[in-house]
């Protein structure tokens, strides 16, 4: 008999993830079977983000807000996602930009603020202070960087943050800054067999088909980019929709393993099942031959970067089989979780 006996059970579960291999891991040595591959994949985690609805309906923006601000014209809208449920939607329209407008959707990460910090405004008087530091500390404001260096900007709010947070406080949970409601939505969306996860990336296809009803002439390709929980939704949302044209990946690249089995992370983030498929490169993947920017704090504490690298060398062969090595690319900096920028507002000025 054993000295000590284990009574806990993540152990066996990582020893389960060790010996199962994935179903649909990339393994293609041609393009054929790349090709072959990506399409039984993406159907995959389509399917296991949930159920989606069938038909999309109207959208019936509302226009809510206007603002002209010094270097761009902001407005906020409301869409219809589904029947009753909206998303609130900034636009920012840069002054000194010419159409066909270069066009990139901003996700925001966890935090109460929601959508209005990519803007680096705040959402409490009471807590302003406090929003500020948030917003600085993480570099958070990158929808008004972007505006101010000539994309158009589109800042959809994510599920169970800012506006969209449920109004029962006994369905939030968290404290200051990294309250939500993302628990109490995650939960009731899988026992209806939807994700949330699934929930925030049919509000990312939406925003893609409020793009191409706008009046203005914007350009064919839309760049999508987020933070930490904005990368999560990015990098699932641009695996089954290639309406996205170019991609940057910011505190939220790694490995299942060494990162949302290694650490308390948020419910939002669990895909039932993903593991019995593909690991995170193998979603990264999904976006060959789509131009796709890394970015990763070396001091980042849930995204460990030696695991980053490791992950990031998997796709990076993809596109070397595809012949576009070029458009894949990490940004490795010295710092924390935060967005760095350091090369991603040139990677959409070259790619889109």
């Amino acid at each position: 008999m054993p000295d000590t006996l284990d009574f806990g059970t993540l152990n066996s579960l990582w020893r389960e993830y060790a010996l199962t291999p994935r179903r649909l891991a990339y393994a293609a040595t041609t393009q054929a079977e790349w090709t072959a591959w990506h399409g039984q994949l993406a159907a995959k985690v389509l399917a296991l983000l949930g159920a989606m609805p069938a038909i999309p309906i109207p959208l019936q923006p509302q226009l809510l807000e206007t603002a002209d601000l010094p270097d761009y014209r902001m407005e906020k809208v409301a869409l219809q996602s589904e029947a009753g449920i909206h998303i609130p939607c900034y636009v920012l329209t840069p002054h000194q930009s010419s159409p066909p407008y270069r066009a990139v959707i901003t996700l925001h990460g966890h935090g109460s603020g929601g959508a209005i910090h990519l803007l680096g405004k705040t959402q409490h008087a009471a807590t302003r202070e406090q929003e500020i530091a948030h917003i600085t500390a993480h570099n958070y404001d990158y929808a008004h960087q972007l505006a101010c260096r000539g994309f158009m900007v589109f800042v959809p709010e994510q599920r169970g943050f800012g506006e969209r947070m449920e109004a029962d406080s006994g369905m939030t949970f968290g404290d200051g800054m990294w309250r939500s409601s993302c628990r109490s939505l995650a939960f009731n969306a899988l026992l209806i067999g939807r994700t949330l996860l699934g929930m925030r990336v049919w509000d990312v296809m939406r925003t893609l088909d409020y793009i191409r009803m706008r009046p203005e002439n914007i350009g064919p390709g839309v760049g999508c980019v987020g933070l930490s929980g904005g990368g999560t939704t990015t990098l699932y949302a641009a695996a089954v929709d290639p309406r996205i044209t170019v991609a940057v990946l910011s505190g939220a690249f790694s490995s299942f393993r060494s990162s949302i089995m290694s650490t308390i992370h948020c419910d939002c983030n669990y895909v039932p099942g993903i593991l019995q498929y593909a690991e995170m490169a193998d979603l990264a993947a999904l976006l060959a031959p789509r131009p796709l920017l890394i970015e990763a704090g070396s001091q980042d504490p849930i995204f460990p970067v030696e695991e980053v690298r490791a992950a990031s060398s998997q796709v990076a062969r993809v596109y070397e089989l595809l012949g576009v090595a070029d458009r894949f690319d990490q940004d490795i900096f010295e710092g924390g979780h935060r967005f760095s920028g350091n090369k991603a507002f040139d990677w959409f000025a070259k790619w889109l």
